[in-house]
């Protein structure tokens, strides 16, 4: 016991110091901390690693709310920096080691100021590249439209077009996600402010049981606007603020990206998972930069990559997602593109075509066996999920996609697996008008579970399909393949006994054994279903059509698969639980339950468009 506390004594030491060159690797040196003075006066710390053989080189750029130290030797940053750059990693401000106040995603001011302080570096050769993905993607496009000179190329992994869309989807408050992240960050100004001493230069989480309490009581705390867990107004206000913005407004242009697009004028590589929660936001960044950057040289330059991952960045050994092996071409070398991308536009300037591949590929490695000369022509590189392969396109969304409806049917009702929901291509027939119902109580919302949060996950849906609050509708087994690559909508024709509500929609893949594997999904408030703009409540028992963005996938129906489209009104935590009392946002405190009505009569066809692929 004496000598485990010894050793842990010893360990807390090496904590607290302050790595010098001496101690990096000896290929590499590694500066730590090094001060950069933003226009305002407020110092930003950043490490910068570099190879040892000196000289001037390219830098690439991560500015990171979650801690600029890795916690390991062989990071992501030791190993660019042997692939020939300098790499320099911040603390944003406010965050770990870096001064003064965050407001979260207020960066793009910052980001200018670093990019330029980093081409003056006396080991910089004046070209600034940025990479990094979530909230450091996001640093990278706030960043680009103030046109810093010496930026040159981006990497942006799963971003956001807009962050209102990705606050509020559909209306609807991303709970799970949006709370989660603010406790996250309001220990780390809770440490800097009580514990001034304490070092800062490491990653500081939500503890187990704060895990727990997270999940069995903030969530659920009514009204939202009054949460005082680990003091989170005095520690993160920026949470409060997105309550008190629930509809789109001037507060929300700072983070609008997509409103920016024009302004860009470099070349980015866009690179997300199809269960990744901010696949929506990366491929309209994708699409809008490819038409709209200020450039014909940015517009060109745009790339595109979406695989069978999660949020997280993949590498040659993520084939897998949960219990779902998407075979071995799955796996893909993230951090190789990254190199091979800076490379490029950092030694040639472009001016040779990009080879997202080595010439030669092991067979079954990477992006596949097979040649890849055509893909420096290819702007975007999709995965097939049910065929599992990967093809090259043109351009996102695909222009061959035909919108193709499939209608809801059901007899007896189609409440859970139990009932007689059917999805067809054929309309209902005339004469017949059926609805169906259910009742939706907030104190008994749809669980999320797996399939929420930042990454989801393929899980198998038919435990939540057996719900009487969820309406599902299944398609006879197919025939023949069926490929749905692009967005999806969902339009309902709904009534319901509130003054607003939420509608949800998802998709699932079910397999001959039964398995329905969930795909993608969406929301919508009811007071948003016109405009994010102007909210407008509902007249209870009144009938009205809604627009469900369901998300995007890339997935072959196989051969005696089905398609299953589930419609609830609630998908908890992820979504905040509409009351569906109609008070203001955030301030109410008690929940009605609300009797909810799907239409499928010829004159109200609720129906799913789905992008199908002709084969």
């Amino acid at each position: 016991m004496r000598g485990m506390r010894r050793l842990a004594l010893i360990l807390a030491v090496c904590a607290l110091a302050t790595p010098s060159a001496r101690q990096a690797p000896a290929d590499l040196v590694i500066e730590k901390n090094v001060e950069a003075r933003m226009r305002d006066g407020v110092v930003l710390r950043a490490d910068v690693y570099r190879p040892a053989a000196g000289g001037r080189r390219p830098a690439l750029l991560q500015r990171t709310p979650y801690s600029k130290n890795p916690g390991t030797p062989d990071s992501q940053f030791h190993r660019l920096a042997r692939a020939g750059f300098v790499v320099v990693v911040q603390d944003t401000r406010g965050r770990y080691m870096s001064d003064g106040v965050a407001v979260p995603h207020d960066e793009g001011a910052d980001g200018f100021d670093t990019i330029e302080w980093v081409a003056r570096l006396p080991y910089v050769d004046g070209r600034v590249g940025m990479f990094g993905g979530s909230y450091s993607a996001t640093v990278q496009l706030l960043a680009a439209p103030l046109r810093p000179p010496h930026l040159v190329a981006l990497f942006p992994s799963a971003s956001y077009a807009s962050r209102y869309d990705m606050v509020f989807q559909g209306g609807a408050f991303y709970l799970g996600d949006g709370l989660s992240w603010s406790l996250g960050q309001a220990k780390d100004v809770r440490r800097r402010l009580l514990e001034p001493q304490a070092n800062r230069d490491g990653e500081l989480g939500l503890s187990p049981d704060e895990r727990k309490q997270l999940q069995s009581e903030w969530y659920r705390h009514l009204p939202l606007n009054t949460i005082e867990a680990l003091q989170l107004r005095r520690y993160s206000p920026g949470y409060f603020d997105l309550l008190q913005h629930p509809s789109y407004d001037t507060f929300w242009t700072t983070f609008d990206v997509a409103a920016k697009h024009p302004q860009f004028e470099v070349p980015a590589y866009h690179l997300t998972g199809w269960y990744d929660s901010l696949l929506n936001g990366t491929l309209a960044n994708f699409s809008g930069l490819r038409a709209n950057a200020g450039t014909e040289r940015a517009r060109r330059n745009q790339r595109l990559i979406v695989g069978p991952w999660t949020h997280a960045r993949p590498t040659a050994a993520t084939t897998k997602i949960g219990g779902v092996d998407f075979g071995a071409d799955a796996g893909f070398d993230s951090e190789g593109l990254i190199v091979r991308w800076f490379q490029h536009w950092m030694n040639t300037g472009g001016q040779t075509p990009f080879k997202a591949e080595p010439d030669k590929v092991p067979a079954g490695a990477g992006m596949g066996s097979g040649p890849i000369s055509d893909w420096p022509g290819s702007p975007v590189r999709l995965f097939l999920m049910g065929e599992n392969r990967w093809r090259d396109e043109q351009e996102w969304p695909l222009r061959r996609a035909q919108p193709t409806p499939f209608y809801l049917h059901s007899t007896r009702g189609a409440n859970g697996l139990a009932g007689d929901g059917r999805l067809s291509q054929s309309a209902p027939a005339n004469g017949a008008a059926p609805s169906d119902t259910f009742t939706y109580d907030p104190q008994t919302p749809v669980p999320t579970g797996l399939f929420g949060a930042y990454s989801r996950v393929p899980v198998d849906r038919r435990e939540i399909q057996q719900r009487p609050d969820v309406l599902v509708y299944t398609s006879d087994p197919l025939t023949a393949p069926l490929e749905v690559t692009g967005p999806i909508t969902a339009v309902l024709y709904i009534a319901s006994s509130a003054k607003d509500t939420d509608f949800t929609a998802a998709i699932s893949d079910v397999q001959p054994d039964g398995t329905a594997r969930a795909l993608t999904d969406g929301i919508i408030r009811a007071r948003y279903r016109a405009s994010r703009t102007t909210p407008e409540l509902l007249v209870p028992g009144a009938r009205y059509e809604v627009r469900i963005d369901v998300g995007a996938t890339g997935n072959v129906f196989l051969p005696g698969h089905r398609i299953r489209l589930e419609v609830s009104s609630s998908n908890f935590p992820r979504y905040d639980r509409n009351p569906n009392t109609g008070a203001p946002f955030a301030t109410g405190a008690t929940t009605v339950t609300a009797r909810q009505t799907v239409f499928h009569a010829p004159d109200a066809a609720s129906h799913l468009i789905l992008p199908v692929i002709p084969r």
